[in-house]
């Protein structure tokens, strides 16, 4: 598709939409407009009757008359405080349909290309474009109350200067012009630096994500520097439109300053000549209180206004007229489809090495997580979705009864596909209740659960598709051992249920293949292991292990770590003894109302109870090679949120 060249931070392709709108809500404008009058005549008497009770009572001795035009000057307030409730009455029935016209602008053409475009709808861009409609309804709000403001506070007070004597016109007239008109010069480069800002921010987010998604295979290639290389022009990008926005900034306020101040300087210095040249003390109180209670607090508004949510506003508006043509990106620049975006903001180097870390993966036995960029797409290549996490926990509660205490309070956890997550605190502290709620045995109280998309209560329905949980205490049934270990993969292929076999130390148990199991008879170390087993063999996106080496041996500890840090599951594992993560492996500390979620070396600098768990620890583990994330993580207040 050809996109057009966008102007230098120019409103212009808004101008046509804007008018259309405006026509069609010509009744509600109106009346915004009679009721701004009437702010004009409080604004008019405002200076107006300030002289005429000080020229015409009191400095003549008619106090009854300076009395009266003060009763009219409060009479002009009242009828203000009414004008101001009509405008806002007006302003609603104005800037709400724009709100719904944008939204259903913006959603009529995101479906409109999900159903005809040959690339995957992308569902989450309807809430982001209907979130950018709530900051353009509030932006225009801000901006049309400001602007009706200034204009009808400039006629009454313009009107007032005029009525009490011409010859103050020039000394407001020309300061307030000379400063608005450097504004004004300053509008369209702000909006193009605000934009250049955002889209330079957006691209570094963008390459930030995916080196930290990478972070693994960075470090295994040792790409680190030839990725540091790639970020430095996308930082210097930022920082230059960061400094290009700052210099704008600095002329605005100058600009700012010039029409707020100007004008009351000019008519401090020319009061000698005014006065003797026939004005009146009333009059130059009357002209010096236009300025300083209306003009001035008007023109700081206005320029504060269109400098900072005008410009947001055009900048926002740009993208979501541009999201309803197809017209997206910067300047001049065709706007890439989805997946060469995603390709494009991943380091080059990490592209180029990736091979290399995956032939290293296959010689040590460990798999890599699943990447998203696993191997370059080609430009031919249909455009794919993004994966949806593992498991995500929006703001969840659960308690054991109504009166209890909740167990876990307001949770939020993201677990992305591949990752191997650990779970670890004292007995009591929410982490066999955590894995009851992702398998959809228990429900929370407030929040909500999604396993790959689905909600976890579906989740339960779809069995082994969607999780395996392993529990504290597994279950063996009176059959054979193969029967045991196949019941959740009946087409297991024989060399797979063999290498479980071999893996579990499995073997003494399966010398008579058709002899039934007797549970009563089995060691704790003998159930556990066939349940893990059994899991191992089960092809599903998820595993859930509530203390999966407990009753094991060393050996046995061992051969299951290695064993699951090679399943291409998400495995999110609880445990109270664990050997020590990997670098890059996430933990999740749960401690009362304060959870922690960060890496190992982390936690063992910000938490003294992980400290305490984490004593003795040897070396870091395989599982903790198979992990995603490398990031601390701080969680305050039940929220796991990366810091």
């Amino acid at each position: 598709m050809t996109r057009p060249r966008y102007t230098d931070g120019a409103p212009s392709p808004l101008l046509r939409p804007a008018l259309a709108f405006a026509r069609r809500r010509k009744g509600r404008l109106g009346a915004l407009a009679a009721w701004s009058l009437l702010e004009s005549v409080r604004t008019f008497l405002t200076g107006y009757a300030v002289a005429r009770a000080l020229d015409d009572g009191f400095l003549s001795g008619d106090v009854r008359t300076g009395l009266l035009w003060l009763l009219a000057l409060v009479a002009a307030a009242l009828a203000g405080g009414l004008a101001d409730a009509g405008v806002f009455r007006a302003l609603g029935g104005v800037i709400e349909p724009l709100r719904d016209s944008l939204v259903r602008r913006v959603v009529r053409a995101t479906l409109t290309r999900a159903v005809t475009s040959p690339t995957p709808a992308d569902t989450a861009r309807v809430s982001r474009l209907t979130a950018q409609t709530e900051i353009a309804r509030d932006a225009a709000g801000g901006v049309l109350l400001t602007v009706r403001s200034f204009l009808f506070t400039s006629i009454g007070a313009l009107t007032g200067l005029a009525a009490l004597s011409p010859r103050l016109l020039p000394f407001v007239l020309i300061p307030l012009a000379a400063g608005l008109t450097l504004f004004a010069a300053t509008l369209r480069p702000m909006a193009a630096r605000q934009r250049d800002l955002l889209d330079a921010d957006e691209h570094l987010a963008a390459f930030a994500g995916e080196t930290d998604r990478a972070a693994r295979d960075i470090s295994a290639t040792g790409a680190a520097p030839l990725v540091a290389a790639e970020a430095a022009p996308l930082i210097t990008a930022e920082a230059t439109a960061a400094f290009a926005l700052a210099r704008w900034s600095a002329v605005r306020v100058t600009a700012l300053g010039l029409a707020a101040h100007l004008p009351v300087a000019t008519l401090l210095l020319a009061t000698p000549t005014l006065l003797s040249s026939g004005l009146t003390p009333g009059e130059l109180l009357a002209a010096l209180t236009y300025v300083t209670t209306a003009l001035l607090p008007a023109v700081n508004a206005l320029l504060t206004a269109l400098g900072t949510a005008g410009s947001r506003l055009v900048v926002v508006l740009h993208r979501l007229l541009g999201e309803e043509t197809g017209e997206t990106g910067p300047p001049g620049v065709p706007a890439p489809s989805l997946p060469e975006a995603v390709h494009t903001a991943m380091p080059t180097a990490v592209r180029t090495a990736m091979p290399t870390a995956r032939h290293t993966a296959r010689h040590t036995a460990i798999a890599t997580p699943t990447q998203l960029h696993a191997k370059p797409s080609p430009p031919a290549l249909r455009p794919t979705r993004p994966p949806l996490p593992a498991a995500t926990l929006h703001d969840v509660t659960f308690a054991y009864g109504p009166d209890a205490a909740p167990v876990l309070d307001h949770l939020d956890l993201t677990v992305e596909p591949g990752e191997h997550l650990l779970v670890v605190g004292p007995s009591g502290a929410g982490k066999s209740t955590l894995l009851a709620l992702l398998a959809g045995t228990a429900h929370p109280r407030h929040g909500q659960i999604h396993l790959g998309g689905h909600t976890a209560r579906h989740a339960r329905t779809l069995g082994t598709a969607a999780r395996v949980l392993v529990p504290q205490e597994p279950y063996v049934f009176e059959a054979p051992l193969r029967d045991n270990l196949t019941y959740l993969a009946p087409d297991a292929p024989a060399p797979r249920i063999t290498e479980a076999i071999d893996t579990f130390a499995l073997a003494p148990l399966a010398s008579d293949s058709a002899r039934p199991l007797r549970p009563d008879h089995l060691t704790p170390s003998e159930r556990r292991r066939i349940a893990l087993a059994r899991a191992w063999l089960t092809p599903t996106p998820l595993l859930l292990l509530d203390e999966p080496t407990a009753h094991l041996d060393a050996g046995a500890r061992a051969a299951t770590e290695l064993a699951f840090a090679s399943h291409p599951a998400t495995v999110i594992t609880v445990s109270h003894h664990f050997p020590a993560p990997g670098p890059g492996q996430r933990v999740l500390l749960l401690d009362g109302a304060t959870p922690y979620l960060g890496t190992h070396a982390a936690l063992l600098r910000e938490s003294a109870l992980y400290r305490e768990l984490a004593a003795g620890l040897g070396q870091p583990s395989a599982v903790g090679s198979r992990s995603t994330a490398s990031t601390s993580s701080w969680a305050g207040g039940g929220h796991a949120q990366e810091r």
